[in-house]
């Protein structure tokens, strides 16, 4: 295994604790001569990651959106940078030029990286090992979320507590027989991204629902469309993964307003009647989240 795909935050006011595991995760996987590929951005954990990567002399990949801000924080020195057009596009290539996936803490686009990748897995699309990295307990309540869902297939997540773990975990997990990714891989953007304001209303709790709900806040948190959306939390069966997004506020990987993306209630007609006033935010990523450029020198 000697390609790693990262998943993580972009955020600037991530506490020490995070920022300090991105950076010896840039260590590591250089030291071990493991080729990085990260979203390409020069903001928060994942310009901390690449900088520590490139410092180590370990070859970088970044890969990156023309359409989206994004774009405007390439990270600078990077051993190859590749644009490509979409959000969608992006995901695509850096799971499939990967042999693990590991997932640090980040906020709704790490989510839906990670939700995506587990979904794949649960079509049997793939059987390459999805690294959650548990630092100081952010994936707690996500873990609790999934576990709880009917297609949730745990034998592709590893969970460990700090990214030391990692390579450990990966020599004694238990291999999935191989299977070929195919050609195409389903994704949601364009259904979610379509010309309409209906509103995107989510029921029964699966891992797929989460995935595509999840991606419809990462993508109108990116202004990609403006259509309400909202969790029918009956019975509580939402409560974690909402416990979660407050958790990712808190920890400053998503901003205050991203969590008036969405509303919950435990009927589908009190959800619609909050749908009818839901909020459309204006986040400006540069000045709420991304913060001070990183150096890859």
């Amino acid at each position: 295994m000697q390609t790693f795909t990262v998943y993580l935050g972009s955020a600037g006011a991530a506490r020490d604790i995070f920022k300090q595991q991105a950076c010896l995760l840039g260590d590591i996987l250089a030291r071990e001569d493991k080729h990085l590929i990260y979203g390409g951005m020069n903001a928060g954990l994942m310009g901390l990651l690449a900088q520590h990567a490139l410092r180590g002399g370990g070859a970088v990949t970044g890969i990156i959106p023309r359409k989206l801000q994004d774009s405007e924080r390439i990270m600078e020195g990077l051993t190859r940078t590749l644009l490509v057009e979409e959000l969608c596009d992006r995901k695509r290539l850096m799971f499939e030029e990967c042999d693990v996936v590991v997932c640090l803490p980040g906020g709704f686009g790490t989510l839906d990286e990670t939700l995506e990748a587990l979904y794949w897995g649960s079509l049997k699309m793939h059987s390459k090992p999805i690294v959650l990295v548990n630092i100081d307990g952010y994936w707690d309540k996500m873990m609790a979320f999934l576990k709880s869902l009917p297609d949730y297939d745990d034998r592709y997540c590893i969970i460990v507590d700090d990214v030391e773990g990692i390579l450990p975990a990966l020599e004694a997990w238990d291999k999935l027989p191989p299977i070929q990714t195919p050609a195409h891989l389903p994704h949601f953007e364009d259904e979610i991204s379509r010309d309409t304001l209906q509103a995107i209303v989510i029921d029964k709790p699966t891992l797929e629902n989460a995935y595509f709900v999840t991606c419809a806040m990462g993508l109108k948190q990116l202004d990609k469309h403006q259509r309400p959306i909202g969790l029918i939390n009956a019975g509580g069966v939402y409560d974690d993964f909402i416990t979660w997004a407050k958790n990712a506020q808190a920890e400053h990987f998503i901003t205050a307003k991203c969590l008036t993306l969405f509303d919950s209630a435990p009927d589908e007609d009190q959800l619609r009647a909050l749908l009818k006033h839901q909020s459309r935010p204006d986040i400006d990523l540069h000045a709420e989240k991304w913060g001070e450029a990183i150096s890859g020198e």
